[in-house]
């Protein structure tokens, strides 16, 4: 994920994008949300202050202190929203195309397995696990294609940060991607510097009566339009190659939600707490000095530092009775370390809890592998529910890629898979060690009982391209050692 951290070109973009106040306030909270994600400040503290957004899960201090307070950062949110990205797609999900009909039923395979070579070739399981994880932290990204004449089928995400988009009912209407041209970096004066908006939107055909999908290409020189640079192309597709994902959130809610909402106050008031107790065993177990007697302006000027030497003249009027000042040290016991122990375990747990994550104390002492999947449960059930943010998208890109790959390849797609009628399926493949071991058991078992093939065995667990010709071959072996025996 990249993010710009100092908004350089940010009243360009959003001059360009046409951003309404609202989508600007939204954008200023993603910023701060995925800065907080990273981590410790990337900018010096004292930059930080005119941007707080910077400081990341830093903060700032204001106590009069003779020393510098630590600020220790144990980001504890990074690596769970990680864990949460590697559980959804860490193993790439199965495919399947269940024909409505027998007839279908090899065709659907064939489709599938074209299907399947072009998410290859752009290695699109790796690239939406990435997607995945700035969703979560951004709440929203968008699946986009580029499909072109006689050239491979691009699939691409696009951050938040560089498109807008006007939608009805879940559907995209329109969206306007923001790229900077690759030569800006070797202009200094920003008037020079070349920007493009690229456009998808819907205009009504006049022979058909039907919308159609358009593109436009603009080009600006600063905020300037280069009107004569202008591109506008019927695409000749009904629908533009553009799908919104919003992470969770609630009914009708216009961004989505961030899984950092629930663990932004736990994780600070962590490193908060983590970063005391460091400055307790600094200083001591937080030993203080209790003077008697002293003179208060030197009191007032006692240095508050590890190891200070501390010089206090008695108060004036108490000289004439013969009482000398005294500066005692009071140690302070770590009794309570137990507590500030028990209070970060505590906090750590209830992140886990909030991403619906166990405990590493919950994995120790399990009895089964079995029982490890019901540990995990939680999880699983999370997952599925993102799932339905994720699955209408994936299902409307493989609608597109059948469209888009008469042009794109026809020397390879077959028009005959448009008549198709199947369903799209997906096998969710969290890595649990018992999932695929008990599958593989029960389904052998379904096989020796007469209720599963032989062929969709082969099928679902093993790396061979046809079942059919697969079994085939098993059976010419057995004919063979059947023939050797006699």
């Amino acid at each position: 994920m990249y993010l710009n951290y100092y908004n350089d070109n940010k009243n360009i973009k959003e001059a360009l994008l046409k951003l309404p106040d609202i989508e600007k306030k939204e954008r200023e909270v993603v910023r701060k949300d995925y800065i907080f994600y990273k981590g410790k400040s990337i900018s010096p503290l004292d930059r930080a202050n005119g941007d707080k957004s910077l400081l990341g899960q830093n903060w700032e201090t204001n106590d009069n202190c003779d020393y510098k307070p630590t600020q220790e950062i144990r980001n504890k949110v990074k690596p769970l929203l990680k864990k949460q990205a590697r559980w959804m797609f860490g193993v790439e999900p199965t495919i399947k195309f269940k024909a409505d009909n027998k007839d279908d039923k090899d065709g659907s395979e064939e489709l599938r397995k074209f299907i399947d070579d072009i998410l290859d070739d752009n290695s699109f399981w790796q690239g939406t696990k990435k997607a995945f994880l700035e969703a979560t932290i951004k709440k929203r990204v968008l699946l986009r294609v580029e499909a072109n004449p006689n050239s491979p089928i691009v699939i691409k995400y696009e951050s938040i940060d560089n498109f807008h988009y006007k939608e009805r009912h879940g559907k995209l209407l329109k969206v306007v991607f923001f790229e900077e041209d690759e030569e800006n970096i070797y202009k200094e004066c920003d008037i020079e510097k070349i920007y493009y908006c690229h456009t998808y939107y819907y205009k009504m055909d006049k022979n058909s009566g039907e919308l159609q999908a358009w593109y436009k290409k603009e080009t600006y020189k600063d905020v300037e339009l280069k009107e004569d640079l202008t591109r506008d192309i019927d695409t000749g597709f009904s629908s533009i190659p553009c799908w919104l994902i919003k992470n969770s959130g609630e009914l009708n809610d216009s961004f989505g939600e961030s899984d950092l909402d629930e663990l932004i106050d736990i994780q600070t008031q962590y490193n908060k707490t983590i970063s005391d107790f460091r400055d307790a065993l600094r200083f001591q177990m937080y030993g203080s000095e209790a003077v008697i007697d002293g003179n208060e302006d030197d009191v007032n000027k006692f240095i508050v530092a590890p190891g200070a030497l501390h010089a206090v003249r008695t108060r004036d009027e108490l000289l004439e009775t013969g009482k000398q000042a005294q500066v005692q040290r009071l140690e302070y016991s770590m009794g309570n370390n137990a507590a500030v122990e028990a209070y970060l375990d505590r906090a750590d747990a209830d992140m886990n809890f909030a991403m619906d994550m166990p405990k590493l104390s919950d994995l120790k002492n399990i009895a089964s592998a079995k029982a490890m999947g019901y540990l995990y449960n939680d999880l699983i059930a999370r997952c599925e529910d993102k799932w339905n943010d994720w699955t209408p998208a994936f299902i409307h890109l493989f609608d597109f890629i059948k469209e888009a790959s008469a042009v794109c390849y026809p020397g390879k797609y077959n028009k005959a898979w448009n008549q198709l009628k199947y369903s799209t399926l997906f096998e969710h493949n969290y890595p649990l060690s018992s999932d695929t071991d008990g599958k593989k058991t029960l389904a052998m078992t379904e096989v020796d009982s007469g209720v599963r093939s032989h062929q969709s065995y082969i099928k679902d667990y093993s790396d061979a391209e046809s079942a059919k010709e697969e079994w085939d071959e098993i059976l010419k072996e057995k004919s063979e050692l059947a023939n050797t025996a006699i």
